[in-house]
């Protein structure tokens, strides 16, 4: 038996969501590439990153929904929801009941939820376990797999009849045993994605990059046509124009190096650590010769 949650309004508001979030990256884009450096400038690029980011966000959890899947049988219950499929064994299902009314139920609420749309996890406050949710209804219309590991929220879009089905199929006994686990693509696999060091070091670079990027826009209105060039033994003049290659080498950089890095950790970690802590040093070096500047 498989069932698929009613995902249509959660699909449609999310790629609203997604299509406005695009427009303003491309907007922001457009206007960074088109003007100068300016207070302007940092904030449409600024705004241009953010919308980026939630793009990635939403297009990540619309995968996720698309995919939505519950398939009951003897055996247990498989919810798949990209990237991962999560089993559980019919015997480890304590109950079936609906969610509870109200949301004081539970806690530390930890996901991503619009109408159509109720993905994350948190504490049930009186069950004193998780909840993973992989539904597309409020809490009163989702239906709680209960187990004595955690609860998995889901929202069959005939609640009472799946109970039922559940009830028929854990009567008649299972084929084979099966382990409670989470499966997923090799790729999520990675130990990358859990490593709090190597996306601390990745953002320090971001945001000394972003930084420098953010200065030059707020300092370049009050700069000369042509700025003097410290450190050197002559006096060295440099077009104003040409200091907005500074960030554009730190973001080559940052770029070249969170994908190196990233290629290299499953296998040769310290190195990856040496490329970003590298790139963090550029950043800086970077930041430092901007600020030697004067103002004229």
């Amino acid at each position: 038996m498989t069932e698929r949650p009613d995902g249509r309004r959660g699909l449609w508001i999310g790629s609203a969501m997604l299509g406005a979030l695009g427009l303003i990256a491309l907007i922001g884009v457009g206007f960074t590439a088109a003007r100068p450096p300016s207070p302007w400038t940092a904030a449409a690029s600024t705004a241009a990153i953010l919308a980026l980011i939630g793009a990635v966000g939403v297009g990540y959890t619309l995968r996720g929904l698309r995919s939505a899947r519950y398939y009951l049988d003897r055996n247990g219950l498989t919810i798949t929801w990209w990237p991962a499929v999560h089993v559980i064994p019919i015997h480890a299902i304590q109950e079936l009941r609906p969610g509870p009314a109200t949301p004081r139920a539970i806690r530390r609420w930890r996901g991503l939820r619009w109408p159509g749309l109720y993905t994350g996890h948190a504490w049930a406050v009186e069950e004193g376990r998780p909840v993973l949710f992989f539904a597309t209804e409020d809490l009163p219309r989702q239906l709680w797999v209960v187990t004595e590991a955690a609860i998995y929220a889901i929202s069959p879009p005939h609640p009472q009849a799946f109970r039922e089905a559940f009830a028929e199929r854990a009567a008649m006994g299972p084929t084979q045993r099966l382990s409670q686990t989470t499966v997923f693509p090799r790729w999520r696999q990675r130990a990358l994605w859990e490593d709090r060091a190597a996306w601390t070091l990745i953002a320090i670079g971001g945001l000394l990059l972003w930084g420098m990027w953010l200065w030059l826009c707020l300092r370049f209105p009050d700069m000369p046509s042509w700025v003097r060039l410290e450190g050197s033994p002559e006096v060295l003049l440099s077009p104003v124009s040409h200091l907005t290659r500074l960030p554009a080498l730190g973001a080559v950089t940052w770029i070249v190096n969170t994908g190196l890095g990233g290629l290299l950790h499953e296998r040769e970690r310290p190195a990856a650590y040496g490329l970003w802590l590298i790139g963090i040093l550029v950043q800086a070096l970077l930041l430092g010769a901007l600020l030697q500047i004067p103002r004229g």
